[in-house]
């Protein structure tokens, strides 16, 4: 017969079993090496992925992420989300929530994941699908493990990336990466920081590749900094060959990506015999090829509208230019189709290009990976005496004119050889310009009324090409935010275009304020350039990242004070000049009896800059906020 004792003895040894089953104490957050918790707000204390290729049309794969969150800036960082569609589904999923010392908290499971469908204002037919869960911890730091399951099917022309430091501040204990192959099937691969090779273990019938990472400390945000997948750990991995939707394809460089993307193009060219007429009615007074084109594309902006569409192989297949002449709407793959449709029925050769719509992102691998960094498709027409690079999702981008999003970048350039890689032009810095030309009454008491006409040009245009469909109210609050003067009162603000391949917009606004000027005795202060934000927000003691400056610049400034009668002036900051590598700063002084003109200019050039450079360069915008809050002192003449 069991006694008492004996039994409390075993539920003890239960309990203590469910306690070590359930507590983990190596999660403890002072176990986080210190290195690694500088700079972040979560730590990823392991990250293994395992991912099965079983055939072309099946994968399955698997992982393991223990992530600790150390700052409630880190929440965000450790939610789990899965980007499924048609192809990709999460079959299984736990999630397993610790306290700070590795406690066991709480449990989730597949039925605590939510789902949500993948849309936005554009899209209008979508199988993506989001499944997210957000763990919404007691306290911080908190760890959380995800174990999960997801399935691959129909469509494997790539393997899951691995991507550890997907974020800025999060740094990495350990993070593997295993990708099992049948014997016989060929791989490539393309990483980035990746220090180590990879391992291989052969099994009977499959091959074993083992990638690893560990200790990669936290990178922060800076400003003017290169983009984040540059600076950390990336792994791309695809079949040599593969099928998608039942199409068998090879995208292992331009050439390759070209002839696949041909073969989804087939047959999507065709249009009635009553729209090609209409087309030929269209163009027929049209004294040149480009006036021709012009004349398609603005009818393509007039007769449709962008939506996006992701069903299938539609992701990366443009519907048929007859559905979107029908429909009247279509995505960047389908319009740019359409319009490249149009210009054939009057023999005018166009291009379907594969770009990244991306301000920061501008270079391309020749390979492979390539294909997986774009997410647009624009349309090259060559003329003899010009190439014109066509955006057709948005009938506002001015005719001939390469927007900011695309200009200077990479294109593959599917033609009927394949795919080849080219670069678009960009436009000189120079070009770039933001202009002011003021005219300020002043009167002795420091008050003043303003008349101003500000220029915006060419890439700066296109910073602000929203302004224009802007509310007045909204128009006004951006002019009055853009000036650095207490008191003002908005009188007058219109904003005109010239949508030419050069596009500016144009604003010519009035305003008054009691305070341009302050009044001390007989002696009034006045600002030399309250027009400009400061140019040193950059400014970090501790930068580690290299410069980047994407789009440079030119301001040109020219400020004209009517002195009040009885002023003079009394004094006025040095004239400058500063030349470096980064760019030219000039500010004049032109005087008269009545009047006193400023003219200032900065140019920036664009460029990468390495990060020893780094004091230079904040030491060059410091002296040109210096120049732009100069003060005038104009002095009363006593009688």
């Amino acid at each position: 017969m069991v006694n008492k004792f004996s039994v409390i003895i075993f539920l003890f040894a239960i309990s203590i079993a469910a306690y070590s089953a359930s507590n983990r104490p190596e999660l403890d957050v002072l176990h986080v090496p210190d290195s690694l918790k500088k700079n972040a707000y979560c730590v990823i204390r392991s990250d293994e992925t395992k991912f099965e290729y079983k055939s072309q049309v099946l994968g399955i794969g698997n992982q393991s992420k223990t992530i600790t969150v150390l700052d409630q800036k880190g929440i965000d960082l450790s939610i789990f989300q899965f980007y499924g569609n048609k192809f990709n589904k999460l079959k299984k999923f736990t999630g397993i929530l610790y306290d700070a010392h590795g406690k066991f908290l709480q449990k989730y499971a597949m039925s605590d994941v939510e789902t949500s469908e993948y849309t936005d204002n554009y899209t209008l037919a979508s199988d993506a699908k989001i499944y997210y869960f957000n763990c919404k911890p007691p306290t911080i730091p908190f760890t959380i493990v995800y174990e999960y399951e997801c399935e691959y099917k129909d469509g494997l022309f790539y393997f899951p990336f691995f991507y550890p430091q997907y974020d800025y501040n999060i740094s990495v204990e350990s993070a593997t990466y295993e990708l099992t192959l049948p014997k016989d099937i060929e791989y490539l691969s393309k990483s980035n920081n990746l220090n180590n090779s990879v391992s291989k273990i052969q099994e009977k019938s499959t091959t074993k590749y083992n990638w690893n990472v560990q200790h990669l400390k936290a990178v922060s945000h800076e400003k003017l900094a290169p983009e984040l997948s540059s600076l950390v750990p990336k792994l791309y991995t695809i079949p040599k060959k593969f099928t998608y939707d039942n199409v068998e394809g090879d995208i292992s460089c331009v050439e390759a990506i070209g002839k696949w993307q041909n073969k989804l193009n087939e047959k999507k060219n065709i249009l009635s015999d009553e729209f090609k007429a209409k087309i030929i009615e269209l163009t027929k007074e049209a004294k040149s090829d480009a006036e021709r084109v012009k004349i398609l594309y603005d009818y393509l902006g007039n007769t449709t509208r962008y939506v996006s569409i992701q069903l299938g192989i539609g992701g990366y297949q443009p519907v048929a230019a007859s559905e979107v002449n029908k429909t009247g709407f279509g995505d960047c793959k389908g319009l740019t189709n359409y319009l490249k449709s149009m210009l054939e029925v009057i023999n005018i050769p166009s291009d379907y290009c594969i770009i990244r719509l991306d301000e920061n992102k501008k270079d391309l691998s020749n390979d492979f990976s390539s294909f997986f960094e774009t997410n647009h498709i624009i349309l090259r027409v060559p003329l003899p005496k010009d190439t014109l690079w066509l955006e057709c999702t948005n009938p506002r981008n001015p005719f001939g004119f390469i927007h900011n999003g695309i200009s200077g970048h990479d294109v593959i350039v599917v033609n009927q050889e394949g795919g080849k890689m080219l670069k678009l032009p960009d436009y000189p810095d120079s070009l770039n310009v933001e202009k002011n030309d003021i005219s300020i009454s002043l009167n002795e008491a420091g008050s003043a009324v303003v008349d101003a006409k500000k220029i915006f040009k060419v890439k700066i245009y296109d910073q602000y090409d929203w302004l224009q469909r802007a509310k007045a109210n909204e128009q006004m609050d951006f002019v009055r935010e853009k000036i650095k003067l207490p008191n003002i009162v908005m009188q007058k603000v219109e904003i005109s275009e010239d949508k030419s391949p050069l596009p500016s917009t144009n604003i010519v606004y009035s305003f008054k304020t009691q305070l341009y000027g302050t009044k001390s005795g007989n002696r009034l202060f006045v600002p030399v350039n309250p027009y400009k934000e400061p140019a040193n927000l950059v400014k970090n003691s501790n930068r580690t990242q290299d410069i980047k400056i994407n789009t440079g610049f030119n301001d040109i400034d020219s400020i004209c004070i009517n002195i009040p009668v009885g002023y003079k002036i009394e004094s006025i900051p040095q004239m400058k000049k500063i030349e470096c590598n980064f760019g030219t700063f000039t500010s004049t002084f032109n005087i008269t009896t009545s009047q006193i003109i400023i003219n200032q200019s900065l140019l920036i050039h664009s460029g990468n800059y390495p990060v020893d450079n780094y004091k230079k360069f904040t030491d060059f915008l410091d002296k040109i906020d210096s120049a732009y809050k100069g003060i005038i002192i104009f002095r009363k003449e006593l009688n």
